[in-house]
C-alpha cells in the first residue's frame, strides 16, 4: 500500500501520494458558522483491541466443503453480547456487536482466545464459538499529540484508523446496547419508542419514517471531534401481525398477494403454547400476561415469515393440502407422523385449527390467514395471533413514490430544527450525558456545536447572448446563485435539428391525433425555442402522433412498434408522458439510446400545459435540447481559470452500485459513469458508460480503454494543441479508498496518457463526496439565506479539516428548505496547482470548483456538486435505466436466465449519440 509521508523536513514534490495541504485559502468574506461537531476529550489511556469471528459449531459431523450457515443481524448482535458475559464481567469492554470489542484492561480469556456461547432461537438449541483475535494495544496519547504538533510516526491514510475506530466503538457502544434503538451501519442509531420522532408512510401506514441520529469520530487539527448528524431510515411494521392484517383489510385475493409481499421476511417472536394438561399452564386466552411470557406459553421462539400458506409449500414427500392462498386454520390439512403426540393418530389428517384445539386447548382464529413461520419446503403454519413483528427492521426495497413524498416532508428540515435535535434529543440517544461507560473510557463529550471559520466566495457573473443583438452579450443579475433567462438567448445553438418528430404517449384511450392543449403547448414550446437561439425547423409530424399503451401492454413492445414504422430515422424524438411513471420512460430512453439512436426529449403532460410556470419550463427543457444537439447554453465571464487556456481537460467520473433491492443483489452490476470536457467553455461533456462486478468500487482494466476514447475525443475537438493538464474529479470514494484510487486505478490513467500524449500531461486528482455527514449552520442573521442556510459560496477548509490534508467544504448553491449539504474535496493527487499558482493554489482550486458549479447547463442555477461529478452521477443514473429489469421490480431479478442477463448487460449508447450528451 503506499504511504503519506508525513515528514515535515521531506520538500520533494509528491507524485503517487496524497499531497500536503500548501495553504489554506485566503479568498471571500470571512464568516463564523456552527458545525454539526462536538469537541471530544480524550484520556490518554492505553485501550486493548480485539477483533472476534463467530462461528456455529456443527452438533455433528459435516462433510468439508459444507457451508455452515453464519450468525447475521440480531443473532450475531446477541451472541457477542453473550460472549463479553463471560470475559468482561470484572473488566470494561465495549463493542460494535459484529466483530470487534475495545477493553481497558486485556481480557481473561481461554489460551486459544475462544469461548463457546449456548444460544436458543427458532426452535432450537445452538452453541456458538467466540474467537478473540488480539490484543492490539491502541495508544490514544499518540493521536492527540499527532492532532496537537502535526508531527509523528503515521505514515499510512486514513490517519491513525486503529485509535478513531476504537474510540468510535467506545461512543457507539452505548445506542448499540440500549434495547429501544435500532442500529443501522457503522454510525446510524433510531430511537424506537420516541413518538415526535416517528411517523407511519404511505397509505395504509405498512412502514414507518424515524429520525434518527449518526456519529462519528473525526480528527481535526489541535482536537478530536464527534460529527453527529441527524439521519432518516425506513422501517417495516412491527407489532401484531393481526393488527397488520385489519389494516390490510384481505377482502380480496389482490388484498391477500399484497400483504404476503408486505410481510416477506420479516423477523418475529412466536409464541410456543404449552401442551393441554402440563401442570401449570393454562391456556392463553384465560391467562394474564407475565413480564417474561404469557400464561400458557412455553417459550417464546424468532423465527422469519416465509410468506402466508400457499397451495406450493412443501416437498414432494411432506406436502400438506392447502386449499387457497392465504389459508385459514381450517383450510390446511396435514399427517401426524409417528410417533404421534397425545390425543392424535399417527398417519391421520388434521387441520392446523384441530391440531392446536387438541394439542394445545387453543381456539384459534378462523378468519384470519395462517402464516408461514417455517420456509416454503419445511413449513411451519403458525396462527397470526401468536406472531408479533420485532421492531427495528429496516426497509429493503425502494419505496413507493407515495412513500418518498411523505419522508420528504418528514425530513425535510431547517437548520436551527436540526441543530436544536441534535444538542437535545441526539445526545440522548447517542448517550452522550450521564453515560457511565464514557467516564470509565476517559472520554468526555462538549455540549456545544463546534464553531468554525467559513468564506463567501463571490459568485462569478454568468454570460449569455442578448435576445435583442444576439452579438452582444447578456448579464443576467444573479441572487443567492440563481438567475432567470429574461432577455437572453443562448451562447451558442447546436447542431440545426430538422428531422424530428414529437410524440403524445397516451394510456387511457386512443387519441389520434393528440389532444389540442399538447398540440398547442407543443406549437408554442418549439416557436420559444427558436426566440430562445435553438437551431430548431418544423416537426415532420405538424400535429404529432400517438402511441397508446394500454393499462398491462408491454410499453418496450408498444413504443418499438411505433419506431419500426419511420420511414426516416428522426434526429430527435420529443414525447410527451402521461405521468412520472418509470415504465414508459425506461422503456424509452432504453430503445432510443441503445437501439435507435435518437435522441430524445421527455415531457410530463400536466407539466407541459400548465399555463402558470410555462414559460421557465419550456425555457429548463430548451437547454437540455441545445446542450443534446450541442451547444453552449452560457458560460462565466472570464472563462474557468486554468481551462480558459485550452489546453486542459477537466474529467468526471463516478460509480454507483445496486441500492434498495429487496431481491438477491449479488448478481446485479455496478454502473460507471464517466465525462470530459472537449472545450474551455466546459459546455459539452461526451460521457462513456460500462458496468463491471456489483459492488466492486475501484475501477479496472477497462478504465484505460475509455479513458483513452476521452484524450481522443479532446485531442480531435482541439487540433494543434497539446494536452498540458488533465483534472479528474473522482466521485463518491471513502476515505478509506483513497489510496487504492492512486495505487489501482491512476495507473490506467497513465497508461492511456502514455499511449497518445507526447509529452506526459500533468494530472490533478480530486475526490467529490456529497454522501457525507458534515452540516454547517449559521451563527449570524445577516450571513443566512431566506430558508436560514448558510449563504451559496461559503467555504470551509479549517476548524473540521486536518492542516495537513488539502481538503474543503464548499456549499455553492442556495437550498431552497431542509439543510444545505456542502460537498467535500480531497485533493488526492496534485501535479497542476502548486506548480502553476505556486501561494494560490489553494483559492484557485476553490475558485474553479466554484466557478463550474455555475456551469451546469441545463440549469439557471448554482448547483451543489461541481458539473463533471454531477454529470458522471446522471450518465450512471441512464445507464441503470438502460438495464432496468435488473432495478424495477427487484424481487425478480434473481429469476433472470444468465442469458437474459448477457444480453441486458451488453446494452450500450448507439454509436449516432456517444460523443453527444444523451444523458441530460
Amino acid at each position: 500500500m503506499s504511504k503519506l509521508s508525513m515528514d515535515p523536513t521531506n520538500n520533494s514534490t509528491p507524485t503517487e501520494f496524497i499531497p500536503l495541504r500548501p495553504s489554506h485559502g485566503t479568498k471571500g468574506k470571512e464568516v463564523v458558522l456552527y458545525a454539526n461537531y462536538f469537541k471530544l476529550a480524550v484520556k490518554s489511556l492505553t485501550l486493548y483491541k480485539y477483533t472476534l469471528k463467530v462461528a456455529k459449531i456443527p452438533k455433528q459431523a459435516m462433510k468439508s466443503d459444507a457451508k455452515i450457515p453464519e450468525a447475521k443481524g440480531r443473532k450475531l448482535n446477541r451472541v457477542v453480547a453473550l460472549a463479553l458475559e463471560q470475559v468482561g464481567n470484572a473488566i470494561p469492554v465495549v463493542s460494535e456487536y459484529k466483530s470487534q470489542a475495545v477493553s481497558l484492561e486485556p481480557l481473561d480469556l481461554p489460551k486459544d482466545g475462544t469461548v463457546q456461547v449456548p444460544y436458543s432461537d427458532e426452535g432450537r438449541d445452538d452453541t456458538y464459538k467466540v474467537t478473540f483475535q488480539g490484543p492490539t494495544e491502541i495508544r490514544v496519547g499518540d493521536l492527540t499529540t499527532f492532532l496537537t504538533t502535526m508531527q509523528g510516526s503515521s505514515s499510512t491514510f486514513p490517519l491513525f484508523e486503529d485509535v478513531i475506530d476504537a474510540v468510535g466503538v467506545v461512543l457507539g457502544h452505548y445506542p448499540r446496547a440500549h434495547n429501544g434503538t435500532a442500529s443501522l451501519g457503522s454510525g446510524r442509531h433510531f430511537p424506537l419508542n420516541l413518538t415526535g420522532e416517528v411517523q407511519a408512510l404511505g397509505r395504509p401506514g405498512f412502514n414507518t419514517i424515524i429520525r434518527g441520529y449518526f456519529s462519528s469520530v473525526r480528527p481535526a487539527t489541535g482536537r478530536l471531534l464527534l460529527n453527529t448528524n441527524v439521519s432518516h431510515g425506513v422501517f417495516r411494521f412491527s407489532g401484531p401481525i393481526v393488527d397488520l392484517m385489519r389494516q390490510c383489510q384481505l377482502g380480496t385475493d389482490d388484498d391477500v398477494w399484497k400483504f404476503n409481499r408486505t410481510i416477506s421476511r420479516l423477523r418475529v417472536k412466536v409464541q410456543v403454547l404449552s401442551e393441554k394438561g402440563v401442570p401449570g399452564s393454562k391456556p392463553l386466552s384465560k391467562g394474564k400476561a407475565s413480564a417474561s411470557k404469557p400464561p400458557g406459553v412455553a417459550r417464546i421462539k424468532e423465527s422469519v415469515i416465509s410468506g402466508l400458506a400457499d397451495p406450493r409449500d412443501g416437498g414432494k414427500e411432506e406436502k400438506p393440502k392447502v386449499k387457497r392462498f392465504g389459508a385459514r386454520p381450517n383450510e390446511v390439512l396435514f399427517v401426524i407422523k409417528a410417533p404421534a403426540p397425545s390425543g392424535f393418530q399417527a398417519g391421520e389428517e388434521y387441520t392446523v385449527a384441530q391440531y392446536f384445539q387438541i394439542r394445545y386447548g387453543r381456539q384459534v382464529d378462523l378468519n384470519l390467514p395462517l402464516v408461514n413461520t417455517g420456509t416454503k419446503l419445511k413449513p411451519v403454519y403458525t396462527p397470526a395471533e401468536l406472531v408479533e413483528v420485532i421492531p427495528g427492521q429496516a426497509l429493503r426495497r425502494k419505496t413507493t413514490p407515495d412513500e418518498t413524498r411523505e419522508m420528504i416532508e418528514f425530513s425535510c428540515r431547517s437548520p436551527f430544527a436540526n441543530a436544536t435535535s441534535l444538542v437535545q434529543t441526539g445526545r440522548k440517544c447517542l448517550g452522550l450525558d450521564e453515560n457511565p461507560i464514557l467516564a470509565k473510557f476517559g472520554v468526555t463529550v462538549d455540549r456545544n456545536l463546534l464553531t468554525v471559520k467559513g468564506r463567501e466566495l463571490p459568485p462569478p457573473q454568468v454570460i449569455y447572448a442578448s435576445l435583442k443583438n444576439p452579438r452582444q452579450l447578456q448579464k443576467p443579475s444573479v441572487t443567492e446563485g440563481s438567475w432567470n433567462m429574461r432577455d437572453v438567448k443562448v451562447i451558442k445553438a447546436g447542431k440545426s435539428i430538422q428531422a424530428f418528430r414529437w410524440i403524445y404517449i397516451n394510456t387511457e384511450f386512443r387519441s389520434n391525433p393528440p389532444p389540442q392543449d399538447v398540440q398547442g403547448a407543443m406549437s408554442g414550446m418549439f416557436n420559444f425555442w427558436r426566440n430562445m437561439g435553438i437551431a430548431i425547423g418544423n416537426p415532420q409530424n405538424k400535429d404529432g402522433e400517438s402511441i397508446h399503451i394500454p393499462r398491462g401492454a408491454s410499453a418496450i413492445k408498444c413504443i418499438e412498434s411505433a419506431f419500426a414504422k419511420y420511414q426516416v430515422h428522426p434526429q430527435f424524438l420529443f414525447v410527451v408522458l402521461p405521468d412520472t411513471g418509470t415504465e414508459i420512460y425506461n422503456a424509452l430512453k432504453t430503445l432510443a439510446d441503445t437501439k435507435y439512436g435518437y435522441h430524445t426529449v421527455a415531457m410530463v403532460k400536466n407539466k407541459l400545459v400548465k399555463e402558470k410556470g410555462q414559460v421557465q419550463y419550456f425555457a429548463n427543457v430548451g437547454l437540455k435540447v441545445n446542450l443534446k444537439a450541442g451547444g453552449i447554453n452560457h458560460k462565466v465571464e472570464g472563462g474557468v481559470t486554468l481551462v480558459r487556456e485550452g489546453k486542459t481537460m477537466v474529467v468526471g467520473y463516478d460509480v454507483t452500485h445496486p441500492t434498495n433491492m429487496s431481491g438477491d443483489s449479488e448478481n446485479v452490476p455496478s454502473m460507471v459513469g464517466m465525462v470530459s470536457s472537449i472545450e474551455p467553455e466546459l459546455a459539452q461533456w461526451p460521457s462513456t458508460a460500462w458496468t463491471q462486478d456489483g459492488r466492486v468500487e475501484m475501477l479496472s482494466a477497462t478504465l484505460e480503454a475509455k479513458f483513452e476514447e476521452r484524450i481522443r475525443l479532446w485531442l480531435k475537438h482541439n487540433p494543434g494543441r497539446p494536452l498540458e493538464n488533465i483534472v479528474i474529479y473522482r466521485d463518491g470514494v471513502s476515505e478509506s479508498q483513497f489510496m487504492q484510487v492512486l495505487d489501482k486505478e491512476l495507473p490506467y490513467i497513465r497508461a492511456a496518457c502514455r499511449k497518445l500524449c507526447k509529452q506526459q500531461p500533468k494530472i490533478a486528482l480530486i475526490v467529490s463526496v456529497k454522501r457525507h455527514q458534515t452540516r454547517f449552520y449559521p451563527t449570524d442573521a445577516n450571513n443566512m439565506t431566506s430558508s436560514r442556510n448558510i449563504k451559496n459560496g461559503t467555504v470551509v477548509d479549517r476548524g473540521v479539516t486536518l492542516a495537513r490534508v488539502w481538503d474543503f467544504f464548499l456549499t455553492a448553491h442556495t437550498a431552497l428548505q431542509g439543510t444545505a449539504r456542502p460537498a467535500h474535496y480531497t485533493v488526492l493527487l496534485d501535479e497542476v496547482f502548486r506548480s502553476t499558482f505556486k501561494l494560490e493554489a489553494a483559492n484557485t482550486l476553490e475558485k474553479i470548483t466554484h466557478d463550474m458549479c455555475y456551469l451546469f447547463g441545463r440549469a439557471t442555477k448554482a448547483v451543489s456538486i461541481c458539473p463533471p461529478a454531477y454529470y458522471a452521477d446522471i450518465v450512471c443514473t441512464r445507464q441503470r435505466v438502460h438495464m432496468n429489469e435488473f432495478f424495477e421490480g427487484s424481487d425478480n431479478a434473481s429469476t433472470i436466465s444468465d442469458a437474459a442477463k448477457t444480453q441486458i448487460k451488453s446494452r450500450t449508447v448507439h454509436e449516432n449519440l456517444k460523443d453527444n450528451m444523451y444523458y441530460i
